[in-house]
């Protein structure tokens, strides 16, 4: 069985690959796409040597997104729908696993399930949501990981945590401006989502599973725990910068739970 893989010089791709080659005991065999994940020509040549496609290769940043629209929708959209048509074309029973976003989900008070209101608000989520569409339209073989937020001390500045670290060494005094710091966000490890993923890939899952701790974590609460236990100092927020109506975007991970049986979180604190 070969697993294909998009996007592996990502820190989510390298992660995933390190722990297959640690952990799995199967026969998967790993086979990495080099080329531009737009070269169709080249990708549609190497989907047909494989079994599984995970693709990764995908725009993340949200930051990067807005400043690119036209390049992002290719890559996180045009390609997933070369993908999903070019397996639908060869009709085989190769498997397509894209990884999704919490950003195809709009603010609740309660957790978030797989059936909950689906409502992008930023671009990048309705790009994601588009390409769900496309993979839904085209397949029956798929899994669509609806992944929340996560944490790796490898992200670059333009992720929610790396940015928050990068701010409050470099704050003067004690105020720090952070907007809307009473958004409330689930926040996993690297090494947790790592490890769900990789567990839906080898149960050989089919549907769509949301991937994420279950917790949520106000940005100020977050903020406040980085300044004291990193910098280990106390911090005081510019009320100019408070939600009168906060978002709270948190997983409900029953599903992914009772699928993967994997119920220890990793201690997201312990690597910051």
């Amino acid at each position: 069985m070969i697993l294909g893989i998009t996007g592996h010089k990502g820190i989510l791709g390298k992660s995933i690959i390190n722990y297959i080659k640690k952990y799995e005991k199967s026969n998967y065999k790993i086979s990495l796409y080099k080329n531009n994940v737009l070269d169709f020509e080249k990708l549609g040549k190497w989907i047909d040597k494989i079994d599984i496609i995970l693709h990764l290769a995908a725009v993340t940043s949200i930051y990067e997104v807005n400043k690119n629209k036209k390049y992002a929708e290719k890559v996180n959209y045009l390609s997933v729908k070369f993908i999903a048509r070019k397996i639908k074309q060869i009709n085989s029973n190769k498997k397509l696993i894209f990884i999704s976003s919490s950003h195809v989900y709009s603010s609740s008070n309660k957790k978030i399930s797989e059936n909950s209101l689906i409502n992008p608000s930023t671009y990048y989520g309705k790009l994601k949501y588009r390409s769900e569409k496309e993979i839904q339209r085209n397949l029956s073989n798929f899994l669509i990981i609806r992944l929340f937020s996560y944490y790796s001390p490898k992200q670059s500045k333009q992720f929610l945590i790396p940015a928050l670290i990068n701010k409050i060494k470099t704050i003067k005094g004690k105020k720090i401006k952070l907007k809307n710091y009473n958004n409330i966000r689930d926040i996993s490890t690297i090494g947790y989502v790592t490890k769900q993923i990789s567990s839906l890939i080898f149960i050989k899952f089919n549907g769509i599973v949301n991937c994420g701790s279950g917790c949520g974590i106000s940005l100020e609460s977050l903020a406040k725990k980085i300044a004291h236990d990193k910098f280990k100092k106390n911090i005081e927020f510019d009320r100019r910068f408070k939600l009168k109506k906060p978002s709270k975007i948190i997983c409900n991970n029953d599903k992914l739970l009772k699928i993967t049986g994997i119920k220890k979180m990793d201690n997201l604190f312990k690597i910051l």
